[in-house]
């Protein structure tokens, strides 16, 4: 299928390593032009080089309420002013249980998960035309509390909320959706397989081996699986979809509807 993507202009956060740099690289692959944003210079830098000339970094905290700034600065440098599509991700917040966090770290979460978003999306919906998309990245959480990542399930699903709200208010003009993985093979979730391992005394590797054993498919997904999805929600292919809360788990999450 032609997904329609040649030539537009995206922004994805998260976009250094892990689901945000698989979905700027299907966009890519799809002909789209696409600013990477991240706070890690380096690991942008490198990823735009091996992207070519579609993909421009754009170092910036989204959590930073000068972030919007910043990154209207590079769209103006980059796309002329104008957007076809935004990427709300961002890296996941601090693990730990709810009464455990201080609270700068539940600020600190709020700032990374809706704080810094909103501000970004006051910033960049009025320069997205007709036709634009937005999707957020969000997690299975929003389903099922996922153990000892209680910011995560306090706040992810306001930002399913959110997403569901601006859909309708922002109806018919940009659509929006979200996208909830499980688990993936990144730099995120190997982190914290290595964490519970420590916790159980036991190896990451058999502690991905258990995680696994959960997912009725029987594997974590690849990054690129999670970004043929986001690009898809994001392309003109899917130009009635808007409001969804979608899931690409391998049929982990067994909550109904």
């Amino acid at each position: 299928m032609n997904l329609g993507l040649n030539g537009k202009r995206f922004v994805v956060g998260g976009a250094s390593k892990g689901l945000g740099r698989a979905i700027a690289t299907c966009l890519v692959e799809e002909g789209a032009r696409v600013l990477l944003v991240s706070r890690d210079g380096e690991a942008l830098a490198a990823v735009a080089a091996e992207l070519g000339g579609n993909a421009t970094p754009c170092p910036a905290d989204v959590a930073d309420p000068a972030a919007p700034a910043t990154i209207l600065a590079a769209i103006e440098a980059t796309f002329g002013g104008r957007l076809d599509g935004l990427v709300v991700n961002a890296g996941g917040p601090p693990g730990g249980k709810a009464l455990d966090l201080s609270d700068e770290q539940w600020l600190a979460s709020y700032q990374v998960l809706l704080g810094g978003p909103l501000r970004l999306l006051r910033a960049l919906v009025p320069r997205m035309d007709d036709g634009a998309a937005i999707l957020f990245v969000t997690s299975t959480s929003v389903r099922q509390p996922i153990p000892n990542l209680d910011t995560s399930n306090v706040l992810r699903p306001g930002v399913t909320a959110l997403a569901k709200t601006l859909a309708r208010e922002l109806a018919p003009r940009i659509r929006v959706n979200s996208l909830a993985p499980g688990r993936f093979d990144t730099d995120r979730v190997r982190s914290l397989d290595e964490q519970r391992a420590a916790a159980l005394g036991t190896t990451p590797e058999e502690q991905k081996e258990q995680s696994a054993k959960a997912i009725p498919f029987g594997r974590y997904g690849e990054p690129a699986e999670f970004g043929r999805v986001g690009a898809f929600l994001l392309s003109p292919a899917a130009s009635y979809v808007s409001g969804l809360a979608a899931h690409a788990d391998g049929a982990a999450v067994a909550a109904l509807p």
